[in-house]
C-alpha cells in the first residue's frame, strides 16, 4: 500500500510538472498589457488594437518575418486565459519597439564609431605635432642659416666639414623650400 502511494504520488507530481513546463509564458515570444491592464503572453503577435507602446516583450525580427496565419476574433477575457489564442496580426514594424539585440547592436555601433573617432582624433594631434617640431626645427635651422653661424655637417666617412658659402646658400634655399612646404 505505501509503494503504490508513492507512485501515485511521483505520478501526480510528474505531471504537475509537465503541465507547468509545457505552458509557461516565458515560452511564449509576445507579452502586451490588453485594454484592461492585464498582461498577456503568446506565441503571436498581438491584436492591432494594441498600441506598440502597450508591447513589452517581442520576438527578434527574424522570428517575426514569418507570422502565425491569422484566427478567428477572440474576446479580451479569451485572449488572456488562452496565451496561443491571440490574433496573428503584426504590428508595422517601423512602429514596433527595437529587440534587445537591435539596441545592443546599435549600441556597439556607437561605441565602434565613438572609438574609430578617438583614433582619427589622436592620429591628427600626433601628425600635428610632429609638423610642428618639424617647422619649428626648420625654422631654428634657417636662422642659423642667416645669422651666419658656422654650420657643420658630418660626411659619409664620419667626418666634420665645415659648410662653404655655397654651400650654405644650397642649405639655405632647401630649407626655405622645407618651411614652406610643410609650415605652410
Amino acid at each position: 500500500m505505501l509503494a503504490s502511494c508513492n507512485v501515485l504520488r511521483f505520478t501526480l507530481v510528474a505531471a504537475i510538472l509537465a503541465a507547468g513546463l509545457t505552458s509557461t509564458p516565458s515560452q511564449a515570444q509576445w507579452a502586451w498589457k490588453d485594454n484592461n491592464g492585464r498582461v498577456v503572453y503568446s506565441d503571436r503577435p498581438p491584436p492591432t488594437d494594441i498600441k506598440t507602446t502597450s508591447i513589452i516583450r517581442q520576438p527578434s525580427t527574424q522570428a517575426s518575418a514569418n507570422p502565425a496565419p491569422a484566427s478567428g476574433p477572440l474576446d479580451d477575457a479569451t485572449k488572456s486565459a488562452d496565451p496561443k489564442s491571440a490574433d496573428a496580426k503584426a504590428p508595422p514594424a517601423a512602429n514596433a519597439p527595437k529587440t534587445v539585440a537591435e539596441r545592443e547592436m546599435e549600441f556597439r555601433k556607437r561605441q565602434q564609431e565613438r572609438a574609430d573617432s578617438e583614433k582619427k582624433s589622436s592620429e591628427e594631434q600626433a601628425k600635428s605635432a610632429a609638423k610642428t617640431a618639424e617647422c619649428d626645427r626648420a625654422r631654428g635651422y634657417m636662422k642659423s642659416l642667416e645669422d651666419g653661424v658656422r654650420v657643420t655637417r658630418t660626411d659619409a666617412a664620419g667626418n666634420r666639414e665645415f659648410l662653404n658659402d655655397e654651400q650654405r646658400a644650397a642649405e639655405t634655399d632647401r630649407t626655405r623650400k622645407i618651411i614652406q612646404s610643410t609650415c605652410g
